[in-house]
């Protein structure tokens, strides 16, 4: 199909600064397809889409599943696979775990034990305030 001078397929041709219409678009520029299609009303070829929420899908994707699928996959892969580290590497890295769980016993005894001293220390100074009578002095 021709156009003034320009040959188009039948698409709304997209004009170059070169063209000598003066068109209605802004500035004395012919109006390029955007605009054109921006001016044109939408309608869909349907009513309703078709496609249902993932709630009432039977099998729909779930992203938390996935990724909690590929952690644990992670996990068990590295649970079971040795990185081609020599056994004395995994000895002594099995050593260590044990010993920076230790470590970290030592330290919830310590609280458990520190906050068990500041309870009877509290019980204590009730009780002692309860031998008193309650006298306050304010």
């Amino acid at each position: 199909m021709e156009t003034n001078g320009h040959h188009t397929n039948g698409h709304n041709a997209r004009s170059t600064p070169n063209d000598s219409d003066s068109g209605s678009g802004e500035g004395g520029r012919t109006e390029n397809a955007r605009g054109t299609a921006r001016k044109r009303p939408y309608k869909p070829p349907y009513d309703a889409a078709d496609r249902k929420p993932a709630g009432d899908r039977e099998n729909a994707f779930n992203a938390a599943m996935w990724l909690l699928e590929g952690a644990t996959g992670m996990l068990e892969e590295l649970q079971y696979n040795d990185f081609g580290l020599p056994e004395d590497f995994w000895v002594h890295a099995y050593a260590a775990r044990r010993e920076g769980l230790l470590a970290l016993r030592a330290v919830l005894d310590d609280v458990i034990t520190r906050s068990e001293a500041e309870q009877t220390k509290a019980d204590d100074r009730e009780k002692r305030q309860k031998r008193r009578g309650g006298i306050s002095i304010d």
